[in-house]
């Protein structure tokens, strides 16, 4: 019986935080279309106070960071963000968008091939975003990867990314 109410107890408690969390980014992403990214910041940071594993806060506050050009903290925070949240996934998607996010910051300093592994772990994670395969398409050619670059540009046009047909159109022909 003991073990049944505190069972209940930590549920209905964890409930609590992932509401309180979510109010909590709501908030900060309405400060954020008003541009006032700092106050943002402060409530992102607030729902990590709350929630250590909450893949959605690491990612606002890693794109407000890539946003700035501070490519330094967001690696650093992406890090830990993925260190944190893929031991308890509980958002693969917002996990799998950590991955793209750091994908784009070594696409950046042209370390190729640490921005495909990241883009391959965020298909893995979200098979459904179009915009992963055409990224790694992207990646691939700059790798000199043609045929990888066109089979993703193949699978990002599936997935309905119009973008994808007419990059396919100049360059895998």
């Amino acid at each position: 019986m003991k073990i049944v109410l505190v069972f209940v107890f930590g549920v209905c408690f964890s409930i609590q935080a992932q509401q309180k969390v979510n109010k909590i980014l709501d908030k900060g992403d309405k400060k954020l279309a008003k541009l006032d990214t700092t106050a943002a910041l402060s409530l992102y940071d607030k729902a990590l106070v709350v929630d250590s594993a909450c893949a959605d806060a690491y990612a606002k506050i890693s794109d407000v960071f890539v946003s700035r050009g501070n490519y330094s903290n967001a690696m650093e925070l992406l890090n830990a963000g993925i260190r944190i949240t893929a031991d308890i996934p509980k958002d693969r998607k917002t996990i799998s968008h950590l991955y793209s996010i750091r994908s784009f910051i070594h696409f950046t300093e042209e370390n190729f091939h640490h921005a495909i592994q990241d883009l391959d772990q965020a298909i893995v994670l979200n098979t459904e975003n179009p915009n992963y395969f055409y990224m790694r398409a992207l990646v691939k050619r700059m790798n000199g990867d043609e045929k990888g670059c066109c089979k993703d540009l193949k699978k990002a046009i599936a997935l309905g990314l119009k973008a994808a047909d007419v990059y396919s159109q100049t360059y895998c022909n």
